[in-house]
């Protein structure tokens, strides 16, 4: 029979009951109040001999430490299901993530919840490492690149932290699941030459901007998008804009090729987005222009290198991304510094709010030449 007592020197009541093993636990309750005490030792002996029966359950036990929080403190425990707390978590992402972000973030709870089934229903504190690692082996099963994976366990654990570190949970199981290997998808550069040829397939002037803002700024295909006319400071010769990834301010000599493209441009008007034509797929993806890249390469004759990964899905290692890896490849090529090409890409950069003065601006614009320009030969 369960019941309470006091140690010599604690002013709290401890709970003395049997697990369902009928090994006695004593356990402080951390109350000097003895009848809300032995109310707790009463029910926790009660959920032991529920285990005990076999008709325990995660829901079931929750609900006893929830009545007995909310009659020591005056607060139940959090009691959301898996798919309420990921749900509510989704709502905070638009405050600090891109839309593009939050779409894939969106998609991934989807499937993961879908996977789960009637387990979603749960309590979040019920979830296990085995839950996601089904959801692991259901994608990979999918004939999803392991890189694609990883990064889908990496958004599940991203909200598994939040609740670990509100209190909704004792520990995120994320960490505890073995990350899979396989082919990778690292993307290949273009060289100057392959540049050029696409440029003269481009069918039209926006996608001549795009291209050329991808290769020598090194920008994402989002933040060119974006790129604007008021994003030009046309006295320095630069272009100025917040990463929609990062959040970091960057600047962005222009090279010379580059500069007479928008130089040109510039004679029709400088209103608007610098690929006007190309811009509404910010809002409904960025799939249309990716592949609308690789039809211009294709037609120019470059190579896309297409592999064969798992379950004979292919990809291509070469697609509008890999212009950025091209940026920086070249200025690797060049001798320009580590830390030059980390500020000119973006990445890192520590003076996110520092103006640019005439000695950063020529540092920088000094690395883009080094980059030949086509009347140069390429």
């Amino acid at each position: 029979m369960a019941t309470v007592f006091k140690r010599d020197g604690s002013p709290y009541w401890f709970a003395c009951f049997s697990d369902q093993h009928g090994k006695t636990v004593r356990k402080s309750t951390k109350t000097t109040d003895r009848a809300l005490a032995l109310r707790m030792s009463l029910e926790l002996e009660h959920a032991e001999f529920v285990a005990k029966r076999g008709h325990a359950s995660v829901a079931a036990f929750q609900k006893v430490m929830s009545d007995i929080s909310e009659k020591v403190i005056g607060e139940a425990l959090p009691s959301q299901s898996i798919r309420e707390y990921f749900q509510e978590w989704l709502t905070f992402l638009p405050r600090s993530n891109s839309p593009t972000t939050v779409r894939r973030y969106t998609n991934t709870v989807r499937m993961f919840l879908d996977g789960l089934g009637k387990i979603a229903d749960q309590p979040l504190r019920s979830i296990q490492a085995r839950d996601v690692e089904g959801f692991l082996h259901r994608r990979l099963q999918a004939g999803l690149a392991p890189k694609t994976v990883i990064t889908d366990i990496k958004s599940i654990g991203a909200a598994l932290r939040r609740a670990e570190r509100y209190g909704y949970i004792d520990r995120n199981p994320v960490p505890a699941v073995k990350m899979p290997k396989g082919t990778s998808t690292e993307r290949e550069v273009f060289t100057l030459d392959e540049i050029y040829k696409i440029l003269q397939a481009a069918p039209n002037e926006d996608w001549q901007t795009l291209i050329l803002l991808g290769a020598f700024t090194g920008a994402r295909l989002g933040d060119c998008l974006r790129l604007t006319w008021d994003n030009m400071d046309a006295t320095h010769k630069v272009l100025v804009f917040k990463q929609a990834k990062t959040g970091r301010q960057v600047m962005l000599p222009l090279h010379v090729d580059l500069l007479n493209h928008l130089t040109r441009l510039s004679k029709t008007g400088t209103v608007g987005p610098l690929c006007r034509s190309l811009v509404s797929n910010i809002q409904t993806g960025k799939g249309g222009l990716s592949q609308g890249f690789k039809k211009i390469v294709r037609r120019a004759g470059v190579d896309l290198m297409e592999v064969t990964g798992l379950r004979g899905r292919k990809f291509c290692r070469r697609t509008f991304h890999s212009l950025r890896h091209t940026f920086s490849s070249i200025l690797a090529t060049r001798g320009v510094s580590e830390e030059l090409r980390m500020r000119l890409t973006g990445h890192a950069s520590r003076d996110i709010h520092q103006r640019y003065t005439h000695l950063n601006t020529e540092t920088l614009q000094q690395a883009i030449d080094t980059i030949p320009a086509k009347t140069e030969g390429g």
